[in-house]
């Protein structure tokens, strides 16, 4: 290189010369740097190194003390557990070969991060979409205690009907009327090659081979109609064509041969024109649910103008219990004057139930504007009057019958009851049936009309009744104290009520569709508006 740049012009000779150490010197100290970033380099991979081997011994040892514990306890002492183990291992070279660094440090990672899951806080409520925030919801009860009691206990149309509509609450939300999207595409939805599951559980139950549903019950007109939903959400699986020409003949016999009361309601009975308030949960939500089976107009609106024909017949229409509906009218022993709790749930949870219907078929939300309103307010009315007669503030429950002191006093608590109450004490407790479903209906409008049923005025009241029958759920899922379904004027609560329990799963369901739809506020935490 020197020779070269000698034999350039003298003038010259001294600029390249002081050029090219220049360019010496620089990279000297590139290579220096870069010498210098090498080590760096090789002591950060050391240190790293260094730390790894501290965490997958730590991890070992904690492995080791776990088999310890663990060997100590089967074994009965250290040294046997020592004993044994030593005898299975192999040589420890061959162990050694074995069980390299890398799967070594694995299992360990693995066994660390197993014990903390085990052992690790519980996550909690994950409020990011309704889907995880329904898959997380704690209901605070046993509510697949009391599913199972309601699944065993029923032996009664209407309670094969009632705990059908409960589980799909429960366990397929999205396909339940109270959905955000009830009908996908303006239409009933379909069904899997799969079942959902209240499907598997009641499909045997329903008759295809008769006029109405279920033929057992040849005294009630509306009881078999509970189990017409599910009937239409089995027609729709391929080749089952003969649950809906089933729910056709129910449909055809409630709105032409059943007997009428004499303002045209559909009787209850058969043997007599007379109306019960459960009626409402029965038929009714069945014709509005065939209604869009059929994409029928005419049959949504039959189905709001038999709800307003009932409410004209049972309605109070003043006093302190006004809004509350009588229990049965008509000319029978049985007549009722008196404003049952559960049958106030049945009619306002029914309601509950065609509003939800009509509201979320496109064309009857589109063209039924005034009977939404006109349901709106008739489950308002029955709220009210819950709300307004609820004075057993000794157990936060509703009264057998509202506004009557005496029911349920005295009710004695056995030794075998929750230990929410020492034994044998004498309280003066209402009942958890209606309390359950009417709480229920709270949540259920608070979703559906949350400018007006999302005030503290109902859904604190909804959170204090649904406390109130938390609290007398035992373990195994029944509700104390509970009325006799079948005898609703008896002072003696039941120990177990089919119907009851279907009620503490729909109550659940409903409280959680309320937090996991951004209406209610999950307890003890600020409000959700996350997808409102």
């Amino acid at each position: 290189m020197l020779s070269r740049i000698q034999t350039l012009h003298p003038p010259c000779y001294g600029v390249a010369h002081e050029r090219l150490l220049a360019a010496q010197r620089q990279r000297e100290q590139r290579l220096k740097e870069e010498e210098e970033q090498e080590c760096r380099r090789q002591d950060s991979r050391a240190q790293a190194d260094q730390q790894h081997n501290i965490r997958r011994q730590e991890a070992a040892e904690k492995l080791r003390k776990a088999e310890d514990e663990s060997n100590h306890s089967e074994l009965g002492t250290p040294a046997a557990g020592m004993a044994m183990r030593r005898s299975e291992l192999p040589d420890a070279p061959t162990f050694a070969l074995k069980l390299s660094p890398i799967p070594l440090a694995l299992l360990a990672l693995f066994a660390t991060l197993y014990y903390q899951h085990l052992t690790g806080p519980d996550p909690g409520l994950d409020l990011r979409t309704p889907e995880s925030c329904i898959a997380t919801f704690n209901f605070t009860f046993r509510i697949n205690a009391a599913r199972s009691q309601a699944e065993s206990l029923a032996t009664h149309s209407w309670e094969y009907g009632t705990a059908a509509e409960a589980i799909t609450e429960l366990v397929n939300p999205e396909k339940a009327v109270f959905a955000a999207e009830p009908f996908p595409e303006g239409k009933v939805p379909e069904q899997e090659l799969k079942m959902d599951q209240a499907l598997i559980w009641v499909y045997q139950r329903i008759r295809t081979d008769n006029v109405t549903l279920f033929a057992d019950e040849g005294w009630s007109v509306s009881d078999p109609a509970s189990l017409g939903v599910a009937a239409v959400m089995l027609g729709q699986r391929w080749k089952w064509e003969k649950y809906i020409r089933a729910a056709e003949r129910q449909k055809d016999y409630l709105l032409n041969d059943a007997p009428r009361y004499v303002n045209g309601a559909v009787s209850h009975r058969r043997d007599v024109a007379e109306l019960w308030s459960d009626a409402v949960s029965m038929f009714p939500p069945f014709l509005a649910y065939y209604g869009v089976h059929k994409q029928d107009l005419a049959l949504m609106r039959a189905a709001v103008h038999q709800v307003q024909l009932y409410r004209d017949a049972l309605v109070i229409p003043d006093g302190p219990k006004r809004g509350l509906w009588k229990h049965i009218v008509g000319p029978s022993e049985l007549a009722d004057d008196g404003a049952w709790s559960t049958g106030n749930a049945w009619a306002a949870y029914g309601m509950a139930r065609v509003r939800a219907t009509v509201s979320g078929w496109k064309p009857s939300r589109e063209a039924m504007g005034d009977e939404i309103a006109k349901l709106d307010r008739w489950i308002g009315e029955i709220l009210d009057g819950a709300i307004r007669t609820d004075d057993d503030g000794e157990s936060g429950l509703l009264r057998n019958y509202l506004g009557q002191e005496s029911w349920f006093g005295a009710y004695k608590l056995s030794s075998s009851e929750p230990p929410f109450h020492s034994a044998n004490v004498l309280l003066s407790v209402a009942e958890t049936s209606g309390t359950a479903l009417l709480a229920a209906t709270a949540y259920r409008m608070a979703v559906l009309k949350p400018e007006f049923y999302a005030q503290s005025a109902y859904l604190d009241w909804a959170h204090a009744k649904r406390a109130a029958v938390v609290s007398r759920i035992d373990d195994n899922g029944f509700a104390k104290p509970a009325v006799n379904p079948l005898k609703h004027s008896s002072r003696e609560p039941v120990d177990a009520s089919p119907e009851g329990e279907s009620f503490l799963v729909m109550m659940g369901s409903a409280w959680r569709d309320c937090v996991c739809r951004g209406v209610c506020a999950p307890e003890d935490q600020g409000r959700v508006d996350h997808w409102r």
